[in-house]
């Protein structure tokens, strides 16, 4: 999937012209022959959990997808690892410190910033743990609820993957209920 948005080289300004090689369209500038992969942009995501098993999600108050609940995360920086970025993010969006628990899965997905350009991305998604109850969520964020599997918004999450992770979410979180349960019935 290329996103033909981009007209231009980005190091020299040349026209890029769009060649077929490695099983996929890659635009090459016309001037200096520099080849401009396009990759998925790498994103972390916190899928925040109680001890109930019930998640924390917010309602977005900027585009794109204003109006729809999201699951909290954002954009890497380039370099940056996934849970120092997840960190970052929490601290920016919640004002918190977050206890990050295990990698959930990976999924694509889309985000458009604008109608000309469409980024993919990669988004690695962790089960979290907050550190305190007190938060203080930024701009981005219209509302903050917390939803058990039957009361999510399937219908107006903001993006394609997140009924994905979600649904891998409350798989896993029943399996660790069966196992702890199992464990403590066997030790009595």
């Amino acid at each position: 999937m290329i996103n033909k948005g981009y007209k231009f080289c980005p190091k020299c300004a040349g026209k890029l012209k769009y060649q077929s090689f490695d099983s996929a369209q890659h635009p090459v500038c016309q001037r200096c022959g520099f080849i401009f992969f396009q990759n998925s942009k790498p994103t972390a995501g916190a899928v925040i959990e109680d001890r109930k098993g019930r998640v924390l999600l917010h309602k977005r108050a900027e585009s794109p997808r204003r109006g729809y609940w999201d699951i909290l995360g954002g954009f890497l920086n380039n370099g940056e690892d996934p849970i120092v970025g997840l960190r970052r993010e929490m601290k920016e969006e919640l004002g918190v410190n977050i206890k990050v628990g295990d990698l959930i899965g990976i999924y694509t997905d889309s985000y458009m910033h604008d109608e000309a350009i469409k980024n993919y991305t990669l988004n690695i998604q962790y089960r979290v743990q907050l550190k305190t109850n007190s938060l203080k969520p930024n701009q981005e964020i219209a509302e903050l609820k917390w939803f058990s599997e039957n009361e999510v918004p399937w219908n107006k999450l903001a993006f394609k993957s997140q009924h994905l992770i979600l649904k891998d979410y409350f798989r896993q979180y029943k399996d660790d209920k069966k196992r702890k349960t199992g464990k403590s019935s066997q030790i009595s």
